[in-house]
């Protein structure tokens, strides 16, 4: 391949068709440039085995394994390796490039991170590693310096598959101790105890991961290989919540079981541990919605409320044009007797008041007021003055009519009217007295109102009970109504909850003969057409919102997915 390799400094050379730019990253076996691919337009990091290791089988076998390793895999949360050589006897890796941090530069002042950002991160490095224990290959080294968080998102992409599948000969024993010394305090029990591994190994990790993004720290801080050995294999970590107060019980649990001594007590699988923290993000941003979610008014309470408020409207607006009526219909008939009396007791005591027998007279009034039923009868001569009357005191002197308001004439020129004696309402009639058509006097008589209006108050009294029990019977039949109505509502909804957590097997099992059992149906076809698609495309093709799609495949070369930018500024990350 023509071109020559870069050397320690940060030369621009030309590696292949690499032009190289400069130095992003360093570590102990690799140094990380920047490069740029011209026939494709795209930016690229090239990984290099340093001169001084490349005389080393075992170092040149690790880092082809690596390369291998990588270049296996394609998954939007693993980095992409696209190009595998060796120049000058150099083996180096073309590697997607990416502008983010190691999680281990975003915790390494100790501040424990959002618990949504720990859920979406974590869903992606579950989903990343089941698809590489589903390959064959357990990546061994999961900490958060090979945890890439893209810059501005919540994304995350795993690097340095370096160790990736490591055999244990004798001859690279030293290699190995090197690996372990470096990151010790992320090892799983069996590793620690030297100890067959798989994928479980790796999902111990990815529980030491969590609990210190959760808490800011490590759950184990021996500052030894032997004491870090012996607390990961023996001793448990402080309770988390002690840690992290507040912490969902979910999540406490997870992480706990992440952390399992045993494997077989662990998630079995990175696809079950990934589904489990989605259950824990959904629930997290569900209580999120119910908080924000203003207070509802259930549709039972809000049914019969307005149903209850319209009918007393409409009753009470029909009560008063009822009771209206009904007062002025028995007014009517008050009056209309009033007069007719007043008539009468006029036409009786006619020819008495011609010939001015009003002894007579006085008898008569006597007699009208024993019936109890007049508050006053008084009888005027023609002259204006009082002849007799109920109230002795006004007999003999001129006849001073009440302030009084007029309510009308009837027949025979009677005058009616409404005036107050002591407080209380009177109803007044005057009638003349004619004789031969010739007017000798008149008669003033006085109706009480009082019954007439104890009559209608009683008759509004029972018309508001008439109202009550109405709206209190409507009330609480529409409450029951309603509620039958937010049952299936509510079974949809929650229903809808359960195929959000991930449950696409959930059903309604309710059998109904109306509109809800045609909404039952269409949802069960939803759900059992959501479980198709989800069997269909798996649950490793399914990334997180925050997860972007897979990069498309290289033009050439051995195309995979696994790089490592890791940076000691800003700009590109690689991890050497």
């Amino acid at each position: 391949m023509p071109g020559s390799a870069p050397g320690n400094g940060t030369p621009v050379r030309q590696v292949g068709r690499y032009q190289i730019h400069e130095r992003i990253g360093s570590g102990a076996m690799a140094s990380v440039f920047k490069a740029h691919d011209p026939s494709i337009g795209r930016d690229v990091a090239i990984k290099f085995l340093l001169p001084a290791l490349c005389e080393e089988e075992a170092y040149r076998a690790r880092f082809l394994r690596e390369a291998r390793a990588a270049g296996g895999l394609s998954h939007p949360n693993i980095v992409t390796v696209y190009d595998v050589g060796e120049i000058e006897g150099r083996p180096y890796m073309a590697m997607e490039l990416v502008e983010g941090q190691p999680l281990s530069d975003v915790m390494e002042h100790g501040k424990p991170l959002a618990l949504k950002d720990v859920l979406v991160m974590g869903i992606q490095l579950a989903r990343a590693l089941d698809y590489a224990h589903s390959r064959g290959i357990v990546h061994r080294d999961i900490k958060p310096a090979n945890i890439i968080r893209l810059k501005g998102s919540r994304t995350i992409k795993v690097t340095d598959f370096g160790i990736a599948h490591m055999d244990s000969p004798a001859g690279e024993h030293r290699t190995r101790v090197g690996d372990i010394l470096g990151t010790p305090q992320y090892m799983s029990p069996e590793q620690a105890q030297g100890s067959k591994i798989d994928g479980r190994s790796d999902l111990f990790s990815t529980g030491i991961v969590l609990y210190q993004m959760l808490t800011g720290q490590r759950p184990f801080l021996g500052e030894s290989l032997v004491t870090l050995a012996v607390q990961i294999a023996n001793e448990e970590p402080p309770p988390i919540d002690k840690l992290r107060p507040g912490l969902p019980p979910a999540m406490r649990r997870l992480v706990e079981r992440c952390l399992a001594k045993a494997p077989e007590r662990r998630f079995q699988s990175g696809k079950e541990l990934a589904e489990a923290l989605n259950r824990v993000l959904v629930d997290l941003e569900e209580s999120k919605r119910e908080h924000e979610r203003p207070r509802i008014v259930p549709l039972r309470v809000k049914w019969a409320a307005m149903m209850a408020l319209i009918v007393a409207a409409v009753m009470a607006l029909t009560a008063t044009v009822i009771t209206q009526r009904q007062y002025a219909s028995m007014m009517s008939q008050v009056t209309d007797y009033g007069a007719a009396l007043s008539r009468f007791i006029a036409a009786q005591n006619a020819v008495a008041a011609l010939s001015e027998d009003w002894i007579a007279v006085e008898v008569a009034v006597e007699e009208i007021m024993k019936t109890g039923d007049f508050d006053s009868v008084t009888v005027i001569d023609r002259e204006g003055l009082v002849r007799a009357a109920s109230r002795d005191k006004l007999v003999g002197q001129a006849y001073k009519a009440p302030t009084s308001e007029l309510l009308g004439v009837r027949p025979g020129n009677v005058q009616v009217s409404r005036y107050l004696v002591g407080g209380e309402t009177v109803l007044g009639f005057e009638a003349p007295i004619i004789f031969q058509d010739k007017r000798v006097g008149w008669v003033a008589l006085g109706l009480p109102e009082r019954p007439l209006a104890q009559v209608a108050r009683l008759s509004m009294v029972l018309m508001a009970v008439l109202v009550v029990v109405t709206v209190l019977a409507v009330a609480i039949a529409m409450y029951f109504v309603a509620d039958w109505f937010a049952q299936p509502i509510k079974l949809i909804g929650e229903s809808m909850a359960e195929v959000a957590r991930g449950r696409y097997d959930h059903r309604i099992r309710e059998t109904r003969r109306d509109e809800f059992g045609l909404l039952y149906t269409a949802f069960d076809r939803m759900a059992q057409a959501l479980q198709d698609r989800h069997s269909s495309l798996g649950t490793a093709s399914m990334p997180h919102a925050d997860t972007p799609p897979p990069p498309p495949p290289a033009p050439a070369g051995p195309t995979a997915a696994a790089t490592t930018p890791v940076s000691d500024g800003p700009g590109p990350a690689p991890q050497a």
